[in-house]
């Protein structure tokens, strides 16, 4: 039996679809631009009575975010790479070796820092839209109807 020309178009949609869904579970980081990356967005959401940022998925959000952006990617490796280089210089060891206390001195004083901006905003970004941010964290399950919303209260956040 002949082949149809459906039969081909079906046969092509398959394997196109099946491309694209590996090609989005590949990371587009390295295994130990991975770690890194988790290491760095545990400090900023770390883990206590909910979850962290690497148990939301937050790394695997920020490398495909990277992946989608070359110039990102580009700045997230350089920017990995100076924070490393000041790590080494000031503790010895690269960020991911370092005690919490360690990782939250180095970059605290990098609030302004664009590297560090970049990476706040990414790791917020991802974990307040993962299921943990808006369930766990949040409470929110899209099953209310809120007649206000009143915003943060928080005095630091006020403009």
């Amino acid at each position: 039996m002949n082949p149809t020309r459906r039969d081909a178009l079906v046969t092509i949609a398959a394997l196109a679809t099946t491309a694209s869904a590996e090609a989005q579970q590949t990371p587009f980081l390295t295994t130990p631009e991975l770690a890194w990356l988790s290491a760095f967005v545990d400090v900023m959401i770390p883990r206590t009575d909910t979850p962290g940022a690497s148990d939301a998925g937050v790394p695997t959000f920020i490398d495909r975010r990277l992946a989608a952006n070359p110039a990102l990617a580009e700045s997230f490796r350089a920017g990995r790479k100076a924070l490393d280089e000041d790590a080494k210089a000031k503790f010895g060891a690269p960020f991911p070796s370092l005690t919490l206390a360690q990782q939250t001195e180095l970059l605290t004083p990098m609030e302004k820092d664009p590297f560090f901006r970049m990476m706040k905003g990414l790791t917020i970004d991802g974990y307040y839209t993962s299921r943990a941010g808006l369930t766990q964290e949040l409470g929110w399950h899209g099953n209310t109807f809120l007649m206000e919303f009143p915003g943060c209260d928080h005095p630091e956040h006020q403009a």
